[in-house]
């Protein structure tokens, strides 16, 4: 036998990991198989892992260790029962505690999560040999079960060992006290539930569709956007009411390990510290913020009330005024320009009177919130004050403006009235004919194709002024929408793991290579080279693989020339769905099968 922080390789090439060494039992001549096994029976934890390991643990041998040489990890003497080959080598781990949340994987938690569905076709076909009759060995090596062998080690040492009338600790202290403090807010989960699927169904309310998109394109109520959709602060509720259901739904299976599958616990268990983290840092920042807000509300009053009086109305008034007035030479239809001056302008001033200043009093009630809610909260609900209530007048000019605009330019200019000239292809023959057109069609087509040349530049310059003030408005509205998701999603459990303890977060398993210097062997070193293994800490990129998702919803959406293609076909800019850079598809399908798991 070997030492409890070893496992033996032979030297022959049909098998990588033979056999895995779990531990050093007391000699004893009273010891077999047979008695192991029956210790092993009474085990209740052995039995959950027993299945995975591919069945009870087998005595390898007798081993010898010189009484001068301390805790020497190899033995002097090593004798192997039932073996013919006597040349080995030793292969070194660390056998690790559950308690420590460690383990040994062939791939990251993360990337296994990401790719469990699809399945390794070239790997399957490696099981196969269709060119010989002898069946080729590929599963002799480190695999699945020679990892679960390596996890449950100590585990097993711990049941047949000296400490077998001790129980093994599963989890962590600190995991151990905050779970079972959750666990006593149980008694509120029933009501909590009942609660959540009411506010769940509020937030999911389809709001009524767009009265000008619904005129121009048909679209029906059932594409009308959701509550939580168009309202960040509903958007807020909702996420906060999703976490209370994941707290719930994880409490239980956090409080009883489970040994067969030490990832998939570590994962959940980082997935459910990572939110209680964010959570803290949000109420701490908010917090702060928070106070920051409430000792400066009269100057943040002050200032708000400035800002808003000139970017938000003056700036439009004047821009308004500036375009009637045939800048640079533009020479706009001076009637339909004076229609737009005065409609608009008339817009900009109603909302200027219903509009009521900022009060000191407002920041100090936005900075209680802020220290109840967090600091998303915050931003949530400046999200809102800025886009249903400080631009709502924009908002109805750019509409108005993008409708005429679409149905002049586009729909009717570009579309209808222009395929009166263009003519039909023929593609029998290779050319282009004209339309067979009688005379008064011709020339009243020609007539309204000539009347939207003559206005269609004034529609076009007063839309290009409100979609600018539109494409300004998202773009603020994207950096709040950035930082939410960062609140929202930032691992920041998971990075102070790998930064103190990276063998909870392995990406894998390698090989080093180990050279004992000549004359310098200490008693816990061997006297030839011998491998070591280790595991290799997960990648950064594979831990904010769900922000490069996100990062790339985000782009996509707001690509500038996405945006200009829109601008200049009129189609309607709006800001990114909440809901669509909320959840992953992985993190989704972990926190579905997390509660399917309780």
């Amino acid at each position: 036998m070997s030492s409890p922080s070893m496992t033996t390789a032979t030297s022959t090439t049909t098998s990588v990991f033979w056999p895995i060494v779990a531990g050093v039992l007391e000699d004893s001549e009273s010891v077999t198989s047979s008695g192991l096994s029956s210790a092993l029976s009474r085990s209740n934890t052995w039995q959950a892992i027993k299945e995975s390991c591919h069945g009870d643990p087998q005595i390898l041998g007798r081993c010898k260790f010189d009484e001068g040489r301390g805790s020497a990890l190899i033995p002097s003497a090593l004798e192997l029962w039932n073996q013919e080959k006597s040349m080995f080598s030793f292969v070194l781990y660390e056998p690790y505690s559950p308690q420590s949340l460690r383990f040994y994987t062939l791939d990251s938690p993360i990337d296994s999560n990401r790719h469990e569905k699809s399945k390794d076709l070239y790997g399957e076909s490696q099981k196969y040999e269709f060119s010989s009759t002898d069946r080729v060995r590929v599963a002799q090596g480190i695999n699945e079960v020679v990892l679960n062998q390596l996890n449950s080690a100590f585990i097993l040492q711990a049941i047949v060992g000296s400490s077998r009338s001790k129980t093994v600790k599963l989890l962590p202290p600190t995991a151990t006290f905050l779970l079972t403090l959750a666990s006593y807010l149980g008694v509120f989960s029933t009501a909590y539930l009942s609660l959540s699927q009411t506010v769940t169904k509020l937030t999911s309310l389809s709001v009524l569709p767009n009265l000008m998109d619904y005129l121009l394109t048909g679209r029906s109520a059932s594409s009308a956007p959701r509550l939580r959709d168009i309202s960040a602060t509903i958007h807020y509720l909702d996420v906060r009411i999703q976490q209370g259901i994941f707290f719930i739904t994880q409490v239980g299976t956090l409080q009883r390990q489970d040994t067969r599958n030490i990832s998939s616990y570590s994962s959940r268990y980082t997935n459910f510290f990572n939110a209680v983290w964010l959570i803290m840092n949000d109420i701490t920042i908010g917090a702060a913020c928070g106070a920051y807000v409430s000792e400066n509300s009269e100057f943040l009053a002050s200032y708000a009330n400035k800002l808003v009086q000139v970017w938000l109305l003056d700036l439009p008034r004047a821009a308004l005024y500036w375009l009637d007035a045939w800048p640079a030479g533009l020479k706009l239809n001076a009637q339909l320009s004076g229609f737009y001056l005065h409609i608009l302008v008339g817009i900009v001033e109603a909302w200027a009177s219903i509009l009521l200043h900022f009060t000191p009093s407002f920041f100090r009630v936005l900075g209680l919130l802020s220290s109840v809610g967090g600091v998303t909260l915050l931003l949530s609900l400046l999200s809102d004050l800025l886009t249903l209530a400080l631009t709502m007048h924009l908002r109805i000019g750019y509409e108005l403006t993008r409708a005429v605009y679409w149905a002049a330019g586009v729909r009717l200019g570009g579309g209808l009235l222009w395929g009166v000239f263009r003519g039909k292809r023929n593609v029998l023959r290779h050319r282009t004919d004209t339309w067979s057109y009688d005379i008064d069609q011709l020339l009243f087509g020609t007539v309204l194709f000539t009347l939207l040349a003559f206005l269609f530049p004034t529609a076009l310059a007063y839309y290009a002024l409100f979609a600018l003030l539109r494409l300004a408005i998202l773009l603020v509205q994207a950096s709040i929408e950035t930082i939410l998701a960062f609140m929202h999603h930032f691992p920041l459990f998971a990075l102070v793991q790998r930064a103190k303890d990276p063998c909870r977060l392995p990406g894998g398993v390698y090989f080093t290579l180990r050279i004992p210097h000549s004359g310098r062997i200490s008693n816990t070193e061997l006297s030839h080279p011998y491998l070591v293994l280790e595991n290799e800490p997960i990648t950064l990129s594979a831990i904010f693989f769900q922000y490069n998702e996100l990062w790339q919803r985000l782009a996509h959406h707001y690509n500038p020339l996405r945006l200009l293609f829109r601008i200049l076909a009129g189609q309607h800019l709006s800001s990114i769905p909440m809901y669509s850079i909320r959840y992953t598809s992985s993190s989704a399908d972990s926190v579905q099968n997390s509660t399917a798991a309780t």
